[in-house]
């Protein structure tokens, strides 16, 4: 008797969501690491604002978001991932050197800079993820086909 395969395909906008989640939770593993590793190399441990928690609640939803709009550029528009791809830079780029403004603590005092570097690591680390893992895990074929 021959078994017929079924093959099922994950949606586009179903790989995007849990491509971003993915790479989402691994580019908290990476800013973790990067963010021990500054703050060891520093000795800034000042973590009022920059911690363990806000990485992971500001890395995860943003590569989410990333994904999601991944999804949405690749079924809407034409040469989608070379668009993705810049916009994400483009994005990456004016958000991590945001930073460097004069007063970014809430409390409107200017920001040390040795917190400037590790937001700027984090962001950086964050935008190339978000603009080179999430089209590789999205479209990756061994992942969403069964």
């Amino acid at each position: 008797m021959k078994t017929e395969s079924l093959s099922f395909k994950y949606p586009l906008f179903t790989r995007g969501i849990l491509g971003g989640l993915f790479v989402g939770i691994i580019t908290v593993i990476l800013n973790l690491l990067f963010d021990y590793i500054y703050r060891k190399v520093t000795n800034y441990f000042f973590s009022e604002f920059v911690n363990t928690y806000s990485i992971i609640f500001f890395t995860i939803p943003t590569l989410i978001a990333a994904g999601i709009v991944y999804a949405l550029i690749m079924q809407y528009i034409k040469n989608g991932l070379w668009i993705y791809i810049v916009l994400c830079i483009v994005l990456a780029t004016v958000i991590a050197f945001i930073p460097l403004g004069p007063n970014l603590l809430p409390t409107g005092e200017p920001m040390p800079a040795s917190a400037r570097g590790l937001t700027l690591g984090i962001e950086i680390i964050t935008g190339i993820m978000g603009a080179f893992a999430i089209p590789y895990f999205a479209s990756h074929t061994k992942i969403w086909e069964e």
